[in-house]
C-alpha cells in the first residue's frame, strides 16, 4: 500500500478544469487497439483524472462526428495511440490534425503513444510521443510517467524516474520468473509470485494477466480464476482480464460460462481479433458437445470475421481455416492458410510457441505432413512446460489429420511429436503421473488382441456408460492400444473426454501400435502384459490400472481384464461389468497358433466373476 501511495503522489495528478472544459483528457485511438486504451483509461481514472473515451461516453443516436468533435473541443488534453494498425486510417490522421489544430490555438496539449514497431508517419514525427512498443497490454512504468507529464508539458522529476525504473526492472524480472515457473509447470509458485504487493503487480494487468495466462497454459485453469477475480475488481473495466477469463472457463470445460463471458464483451462491441478468437473457440466446443454444425460454422465464421477486421493477426487467420477444413470446406481452409502463410512464413520462431505451432499447422493443412511434424517438434521444445497448449496444438492436429485423409504412417509422424507418453519404472509412478491431472479416472477394461464379436454393441455399451460422467472433469483410462477395449478412446475424446492409457514396456518391445486417440501414455516397466504374478501379486501394469481408477468397468475380458476387475472390487472401488464375446473366429486362430483345442465358450474369464448378467458394486 505504501509503494501504491507513491506511486499515486509521484504520478502528476489533472489540474482543475477550466472553463468550457469537460474533460482532462481526450483518447483517440482505432477500435482493434481498445484493450490497450482500456488499460490506459483504468490508470488515467484511478489518478483522478475525467477521460472521455467513446465507448463510455457517446449516446446512441448522437451524431458520431459531431459528438467526437464537441467533446475534443471539451478537452484540455488528448493521446492519440499509434500502431501498426493505424497506418490505413485516415481516422487517426483527421485526429491528429485536430489536435494539432488545437494545439495551436491555445493550451491543449497531447502525446502520441507508439504501440507496436510502427513508424511514425511524417507529419506526427515532431510532436511530443512515447514509446510503449514492448507493452502489449498497457501502459507502465518509465512510459507511462512520462506519457503522464508530457499531457502537463513537465520532464520527469528524478523521483519519478527513480520509481519507473524501479516498476520496469520489476516487470521485466517478473516476466523472467514467471516463465521460468511455467516451464516447470509450478502453478503454486506462479501463484504465490501473483500475490506480490509490489507496484509493478498492482499498477497495472501487465504482471498479473502474464501469470494468468501462465497458469491457464499449463493447465491450471481454476487457479487463473482465482487470480483473475483480484484482477477485475482492481481494474473493472480492463478486457484482458475477461478475456482471459472467458479462456480459462473454456479450458476447464465450462464452455457455457465461457460463452456468456464472450458473448457479453462480443455484444458490447468489443470486436478486437482477439475477443472474437476466443469467443469462437465457445462455439467450437458449443459443436463438439451436442453436435450440431451450424455451431461449427458459426465458429468458422466468426474467426473470419476477426481476421478481416486485422489481416496481420494470424490467430484468428489459422483457427477461421481450421475451421473451414472441419467444414469439409478444403478450398476455403487452404486459401485461409496460405493467407495466414505470408504473414508468418515457413520457419520456426525462437521462444514463440504459438507462432511457430501455427507455421505448422499452415503446413499441416496444406498437406506437407513432415515439415509440420518437424515444426511442432520444434514449438514443444520452446516451451517445455506449457502442457496445456500442447494439449490443444495435438487434439486441433488430430482433427485436421481426419478431414485431410493421412495415411496412418502419416498421422503417427505427426502426433508422435507431441509428449503424450510417460515411462514409469513402477506402478506408483504411473498412478502420480494420471492421478495428478486432476480428474476423475474411470478405466475400461476387455478384451484387446481378440477384439469383440459384436463390435457396434460394444460402442453402444461405452457410450451407455460415458454418458454418467461428467466429461469436464472424466479421464477416460484403457491399455492404450487401438484393438479391442481401444475402441473407447476415439468416441470418449469426440465426446470430450480426456483419455490416457497404461500399458506395459512389451508393447514398445513387441512394436504394438499405440492409439492415436490417447492423449497421455504411461508406459510401465514391466516383463508381462498384465495380470496376476506366480506369487498371486498383480503385475506392475495392472497394478497401475487398479490404483489408478476411481471406477473401473469392465466389458467382457480374459484373464487380464478378470484379474483387475477382481483387484478393483477386493479394494472397495466401484466396478461395473457388461458381457461381452470375444471374436470367434480371432480367438479359434489364437487357439490354434498356441496348439490349444478350439474354445466353444467365447463370454472370457471376466465373465466368471460375475453371477448376473449385468452387476454393479459401488464404493461404500
Amino acid at each position: 500500500m505504501r509503494e501504491m501511495e507513491e506511486w499515486l503522489k509521484l504520478a502528476p495528478p489533472p489540474g482543475p478544469l477550466t472553463a468550457g472544459h469537460q474533460w482532462h483528457v481526450f483518447l483517440s485511438y482505432r477500435s482493434v487497439e481498445r484493450n490497450w486504451v482500456l488499460s490506459l483509461y483504468d490508470i488515467l481514472t484511478q489518478l483522478g483524472y475525467s477521460v472521455f473515451m467513446d465507448q463510455f461516453v457517446l449516446v446512441a443516436g448522437e451524431s458520431l462526428t459531431s459528438s467526437l468533435e464537441d467533446n475534443l473541443r471539451a478537452s484540455q488534453a488528448g493521446i492519440l495511440v499509434w500502431s501498426a494498425r493505424s497506418e490505413d486510417s485516415e481516422w487517426c490522421k483527421k485526429e491528429y490534425r485536430a489536435f494539432q489544430t488545437l494545439h495551436d490555438k491555445g493550451s491543449f496539449r497531447f502525446v502520441i503513444s507508439r504501440l507496436q514497431a510502427a513508424d511514425l508517419p511524417l507529419f506526427a514525427q515532431d510532436s511530443l510521443w512515447v514509446d510503449a512498443t514492448d507493452q502489449r497490454d498497457g501502459p507502465r512504468g518509465t512510459s507511462l510517467l512520462r506519457l503522464l507529464y508530457g499531457l502537463h508539458g513537465k520532464p520527469l522529476p528524478p523521483s519519478a524516474v527513480l520509481l519507473a525504473a524501479d516498476i520496469d526492472e520489476t516487470t521485466k524480472r517478473a516476466l523472467a520468473r514467471l516463465k521460468g515457473l511455467t516451464d516447470a509447470r509450478d502453478a503454486e509458485a506462479i501463484r504465490q509470485l501473483a500475490q506480490s504487493s509490489h507496484l509493478g503487480w498492482r499498477s497495472s494487468t501487465v504482471l498479473p494477466c502474464t501469470a494468468a495466462q501462465a497458469l491457464i497454459s499449463i493447465g491450471s485453469p481454476r487457479m487463473a480464476l482465482e487470480l483473475l477475480d483480484a484482477v477485475q475488481a482492481a481494474f473493472p473495466q480492463a478486457i484482458r482480464p475477461r478475456q482471459l477469463r472467458g479462456l480459462a472457463l473454456a479450458r476447464s470445460g465450462s464452455w457455457k460460462e465461457a460463452k456468456a463471458v464472450l458473448g457479453e464483451l462480443y455484444e458490447l462491441g468489443e470486436r478486437d481479433p482477439e475477443t472474437v478468437g476466443i469467443y469462437a473457440r465457445t462455439w467450437m466446443d458449443a459443436y463438439e458437445a451436442t453436435g450440431d454444425r451450424l455451431m461449427l460454422r458459426r465458429s468458422r465464421d466468426l474467426y473470419a470475421e476477426g481476421f478481416a477486421k486485422c489481416r496481420n493477426d494470424f490467430y484468428p487467420g489459422i483457427n477461421a481455416a481450421a475451421k473451414s477444413i472441419f467444414l469439409n470446406d478444403l478450398d476455403a481452409g487452404i486459401e485461409f492458410a496460405k493467407r495466414v502463410e505470408a504473414l508468418v512464413g515457413s520457419q520456426a520462431r525462437s521462444n514463440d510457441y504459438w507462432h511457430t505451432a501455427t507455421v505448422a499447422e499452415v503446413q499441416l493443412i496444406q498437406r506437407r505432413f513432415d515439415v509440420a511434424a518437424s515444426l511442432y517438434e520444434q514449438a514443444i521444445a520452446m516451451a517445455p512446460g506449457h502442457a496445456d497448449d500442447h494439449r490443444s496444438s495435438c487434439k486441433q492436429a488430430r482433427r485436421l489429420l481426419k478431414h485431410l485423409t493421412a495415411t496412418p504412417e502419416q498421422v503417427s509422424r505427426v502426433l508422435g511429436v507431441f509428449p503424450r507418453v510417460i515411462h514409469a519404472e513402477d506402478a506408483q509412478l504411473a498412478v502420480q503421473a494420471l492421478r495428478g491431472i486432476g480428474k476423475r479416472v474411470v478405466t475400461f477394461t476387455g478384451y484387446s488382441g481378440t477384439g469383440y464379436e459384436d463390435p457396434a454393441a460394444v460402442r453402444e455399451a461405452i457410450a451407455a456408460e460415458l454418458s454418467r460422467f461428467d466429461r469436464t472433469n472424466t479421464l477416460v483410462c484403457a491399455g492404450a492400444t487401438s484393438e479391442g477395449i481401444g475402441m473407447v478412446y476415439p468416441l470418449a475424446l469426440k465426446k470430450g473426454y480426456g483419455t490416457a492409457g497404461i500399458v506395459s514396456s512389451q508393447a514398445q518391445r513387441e512394436g504394438v501400435r499405440l492409439s492415436n486417440e490417447v492423449e497421455v501414455i504411461c508406459v510401465v516397466q514391466d516383463d508381462t502384459w498384465g495380470g496376476r504374478q506366480s506369487g498371486g501379486r498383480l503385475s506392475p501394469t495392472s497394478q497401475a490400472m487398479v490404483d489408478t481408477c476411481d471406477e473401473m468397468i469392465g466389458i467382457g475380458g480374459g484373464l487380464i481384464a478378470r484379474d483387475e476387475l477382481e483387484e478393483a472390487r477386493k479394494k472397495g472401488k466401484a466396478v461395473k461389468f457388461v458381457p461381452a464375446e470375444m471374436n470367434h473366429r480371432l480367438a479359434i486362430e489364437k487357439a490354434a497358433k498356441a496348439g490349444n483345442e478350439a474354445p466353444t465358450d467365447f463370454r472370457g474369464e471376466a465373465h466368471t466373476l460375475f453371477q448376473a448378467p449385468e452387476q454393479t458394486e459401488k464404493k461404500t
